[in-house]
């Protein structure tokens, strides 16, 4: 430990509160030896009990004071000392205090109930000011990444790095485990849906049937070129588009309201026999590895990635330092969006306030353990004189209004008790 807190400031007040006090004391000691040359009047033995007080409650607070951080004139006086001397057990009971009042799950839970972080984040980040703020740092932080990766030897280090991932990932296999895990439960049913769906709205598209009626013409035209001059071809190419787009839409209703319709049937076998074949198929496995080959050792894919990484790195140089970058901008409007989307969403709130909360009393003994054990090993490293230096020099100055306080008590108390030993005689 080192370094003083405050400099050179810290020390001289310090030294300035401590000349205050002992000023107080050579102030009681001087009217003390001046009543011992003066009449013993009333008022002079009054005076003397008073400064002898004084002197006796100084010197205490003074000895109590330094005992906190040195025996007091170097003596070996048992019970000083106490901050050097107890550094390791001021140590333990810091990181204790610590792990207690501050990293309890239980009192960090109640901290969140109470302060409903997500809620304060949300009307923080709504705030035009405030994202514009994220916004910045934002794009200081793009900023710090372009220049890092534009290294070369980060670039190089990636490139590596990527080689080595692709070198030892066994493709078809993990593609299949991929798949294996998207079509768990029938969730791939729900793309089939969307899919249909699609094409459903696709072929409602009046564009859509004016291209398929206008294919039907064409065909007509050019396979029949005769029966198209007595036959509607344009009539028919409307109602070719028509049935179509009929026939579709009756389809997808069969196929959305059956459960086990022969076209889910024949998805679900199409796909489970595409996941088998990427886990267990020799030639499967084989197309993997040339494809894993291929992205690894291709010269000319690997000059398509670094130009399109080149191409986004000097827009983001670009953009970054014009006067108002669109990273920031985009940043700034999704930030204030974020944030009115929480903010009126009270039940998104909720889950997010529980996730963390369940997250951080899951979390808070893990990080209690380590945060204790970092303070006691730390504090115990340290110096025990120079850390009791620096706590002197932190609190010391207000310390030493004890000293001041204690003079001033014991003369009041000296000459209370004066006059109540000597109040008949005072009343005579």
């Amino acid at each position: 430990m080192s370094g003083e807190p405050g400099g050179g400031d810290a020390q001289a007040r310090l030294r300035r509160m401590q000349r205050l006090a002992l000023g107080c004391l050579a102030m009681a000691t001087a009217v003390f030896i001046a009543t011992l040359f003066l009449p013993p009047t009333f008022a002079v033995r009054l005076l003397k009990a008073g400064a002898e007080a004084a002197m006796v409650g100084g010197l205490a607070d003074w000895f109590a004071v330094v005992a906190l951080f040195r025996r007091p004139l170097g003596l070996p006086i048992p019970h000083t000392a106490i901050i050097p001397e107890g550094k390791d057990r001021i140590a333990a009971s810091l990181a204790d205090f610590v792990r207690d009042k501050f990293l309890n799950p239980q009192v960090l839970a109640e901290l969140m109930q109470r302060s409903d972080p997500v809620q304060r984040f949300a009307e923080w980040l709504s705030q035009p000011v405030n994202a514009r703020r994220v916004g910045m740092h934002t794009a200081d932080l793009v900023r710090g990444w372009l220049d890092l990766v534009d290294d070369r030897r980060i670039q190089s280090f990636i490139s590596d790095a990527v080689r080595t991932v692709l070198g030892k990932l066994d493709f078809s296999p993990a593609l299949g485990s991929v798949l294996e895990m998207l079509t768990q439960g029938g969730r791939h049913q729900q793309l089939l849906d969307a899919g249909l769906s699609q094409l459903a709205r696709w072929l409602g598209q009046q564009k859509v049937r004016d291209e398929i009626a206008a294919r039907v013409v064409a065909w007509l035209k050019e396979d029949h070129k005769y029966k198209q001059l007595i036959l509607p071809t344009e009539w028919i190419g409307h109602q070719a588009a028509q049935a179509a787009s009929t026939g579709l839409n009756r389809f997808l209703a069969e196929v959305a309201n059956s459960p086990v319709h022969e076209l889910r049937a024949s998805f679900d076998d199409a796909l489970q026999t595409l996941v088998d074949k990427l886990k267990t198929d020799p030639e499967f496995r084989r197309k993997g590895e040339e494809i894993k080959a291929f992205v690894q050792d291709n010269a000319e894919l690997a000059e398509y990635a670094n130009g399109l990484w080149k191409a986004l790195r000097d827009w983001l140089a670009r953009d970054l330092e014009a006067s108002s970058p669109q990273v920031q901008q985009h940043v700034e409007r999704i930030g204030v969006w974020l944030g009115e989307k929480i903010s009126r969403d009270e039940a998104f709130r909720t889950s997010i306030n529980d996730h963390i909360q369940s997250l951080a009393e899951s979390a808070a003994p893990r990080f209690a353990d380590f945060l204790t054990r970092h303070i006691s090993e730390t504090v115990r490293k340290w110096d025990a004189k120079d850390m009791s230096r620096q706590i002197e020099l932190s609190i010391g100055p207000d310390l030493q209004y004890i000293r001041i306080s204690g003079t001033a008590v014991g003369c009041a108390i000296g000459v209370l008790l004066f006059l109540i030993s000597h109040g008949r005689e005072l009343l005579g």
